[in-house]
């Protein structure tokens, strides 16, 4: 067992996660990880040392992380448990916590095919699983050769990815131009809209989130396919609502079928009839917008039905700019569009031109520009809402009939470079993302410059062998760190104050402290053995140093009262020291 390595092992294992130690440790189990394997089905579950619910608790799985299943043991009731192996925790979890996949769907033969796809492992238990569901479905992995961290740092610049004012606050960004910490608003970039926070992009940036029956058609290949995508399933896509019928042309009169106009695009475009009705339905709504209305003041009888260069600007709202693009000429796209017909027929050749045939042939390359294309990467993004494409996703799959299901349908499924091995989850809705200091000073002493939420960077100057530091959150949900007294050096000192929202994020601030009157040197304090119970589980002792050790490699956070509890040095920060503290205290040779 890892566990009971070295203490040098252990630093290797949790800081290198995937090194010599890891793999020796994957190829002992690596026959069972084929043979079973899974998911965790709940939001979270204790690992405990056996399988009793009074156990002790070694660690913790988050939903979505996947295990391999060692063995199974009932417990004195009769109550089924799973032993499990999650990276370096190996303990019991009741079974019906767990959704394991069947030999079924990890056969030989798949094996090679996603080995020869390159799909990494944290894809394949997701795969596995949809391949047993449908065997005739076919997944390809369009290496994007991109870097994911390069990936999330475009992708939440502000502005280029939306949620809804009223979503949850961990759903929203914190940072400078989408929140005015002055007031505790979120600034509206468009009507009813703000900028996305970095935990939302990143859980739908992550393509492991969607391999499953809701989210897999975001990855659909949306090239028209005439043997199978037909009137009538255009027809019921569009059941129930304002396209479900004819309309008549206002400048011409004719009397048009909108399933009819749906088909009459794919075949002039190339793209899927039913994305094309989708797209209309997921940005005019069932009872439709005044854009595809046509009922714009100022713009009456022009529409726009896929919402092209629909933004808000300081004197227009989205729907009024769509309507002026409808006014607009361009007889290459029908332009203007002062009829349904045009815009329809017209829309979907920008959709195909501007889009699928540039190599964003998926709803989720089209929410997420990651391909070039011939005009960049990034910045090409047909919606700003964040979930756009998992909603429609969710549309696509309701309106295949099962026939249709049954076929052999395309699916590209987006893998970064150096991806993290576990999923991105979803911020928690009850949870408050806000991470800034409402206040931060030094007793008696000024800092430089003046306090501001937004700036993290500070510099003061004293003559003493110790300040007290205070400091608050602007949010009554966050907890601070690295405040009180604190004894300095003579020279420089640097010292950390943290704070961490109820939603998990962290934000550092530094101040750098010049001392020229002190003569202290201040060693950090020992703490007692009893003091090193990280994990609350009543023990200190080996695990909790994995534990530690597992946050500082980015594989496993601490949920927030462990995180005060792990901060040995008292910094505000839980780092490499802190690990290597623990390491010392508990005597692990």
């Amino acid at each position: 067992m890892i566990l009971k390595k070295t203490a040098a092992v252990i630093m290797a294992a949790a800081m290198m996660l995937g090194s010599t130690v890891l793999a020796e440790n994957n190829a002992i189990t690596a026959s069972a990880a084929q043979d079973r394997s899974g998911i965790c089905a709940v939001d979270y579950i204790d690992v405990r040392a056996d399988a009793d619910a009074n156990s002790y608790a070694k660690g913790w799985l988050d939903g979505g992380d996947y295990i391999t299943i060692l063995g199974e043991k009932y417990d004195s009731n009769g109550k089924l448990w799973y032993r499990v192996l999650y990276e370096l925790l190996d303990g019991y979890v009741p079974a019906e916590c767990i959704s394991e996949f069947t030999a079924q769907g990890s056969s030989s033969d798949y094996e090679s095919y996603l080995e020869s796809q390159g799909f990494p492992e944290s894809y394949r238990v997701y795969l596995r699983e949809m391949h047993r569901q449908h065997p005739n479905w076919i997944f390809e992995a369009q290496h994007v050769g991109i870097d994911w961290e390069r990936a999330v740092s475009e992708e939440t610049v502000i502005g280029r990815n939306l949620v809804h004012s009223y979503a949850p606050d961990s759903w929203k960004s914190m940072e400078k131009g989408a929140y005015d910490y002055s007031t505790g608003l979120w600034y509206q970039l468009d009507t009813g809209w703000v900028a996305a926070s970095e935990g939302i992009i990143k859980y739908y940036l992550d393509p492991r989130n969607f391999i499953n029956d809701d989210g897999i058609f975001m990855f659909e290949n949306l090239s028209y396919d005439r043997n199978f995508q037909t009137r009538s399933g255009v027809s019921a896509i569009l059941s129930g609502s304002f396209m479900g019928g004819d309309y008549i042309c206002p400048d011409t009169g004719e009397v048009r079928s909108y399933a009819d106009t749906f088909i009459e695009a794919a075949e002039t475009s190339g793209v899927s009839p039913y994305h094309l009705a989708l797209r209309c339905l997921n940005e005019q709504g069932r009872y439709g917008a005044p854009q595809s209305l046509g009922t714009v003041e100022g713009y009456e009888n022009y529409f726009n039905f896929f919402d092209v260069q629909a933004f808000a600007t300081a004197t227009m709202t989205a729907g009024t700019k769509a309507a002026e693009y409808a006014s607009t000429y361009d007889p290459s796209i029908l332009l203007p569009w002062t009829n349904q017909y045009k815009s329809i027929i017209g829309g979907s050749i920008f959709l195909g031109n501007g889009y699928i045939n540039r190599q964003q042939d998926t709803l989720y390359l089209q929410k997420f520009d990651m391909t070039d294309g011939g005009n960049g990467y990034f910045a090409h993004q047909y919606m700003t809402c964040v979930f756009g494409q998992a909603t429609e996703a969710r549309n696509m799959l309701n309106a295949y009939s099962s026939d249709v299901l049954a076929t052999a349908m395309e699916f590209k499924i987006p893998v970064y470079d150096n991806m993290p091995s576990g999923v991105c989850p979803m911020p928690g809705t009850e949870n408050d993302s806000n991470d800034y200091l409402g206040g931060l000073s030094i007793e008696g002493v000024g800092i430089s410059p003046a306090f501001s939420s937004g700036r993290q960077e500070y510099t003061a100057t004293v003559n003493a062998d110790s300040v007290k530091i205070s400091a608050w959150a602007e949010s009554d949900n966050s907890s601070v760190y690295g405040t009180g007294n604190v004894s300095l050096v003579n020279g420089k000192n640097v010292l950390k104050v943290t704070c961490i929202s109820a939603g998990g994020t962290s934000r550092v601030y530094t101040i750098t402290i010049q001392n020229n009157g002190g003569t202290k040197a201040v060693s950090p304090s020992v703490p007692k053995t009893a003091d090193c119970d990280i994990n609350g589980d009543g023990s200190a002792n080996v695990t909790d140093a994995s534990v530690v050790l597992a946050h500082v490699s980015g594989k496993k956070a601490l949920k927030k009262d462990c995180y005060q509890r792990a901060d040995i040095d008292g910094n505000g920060m839980v780092n490499i020291n802190d690990g290597m503290a623990l390491v010392k205290m508990l005597g692990i040779k």
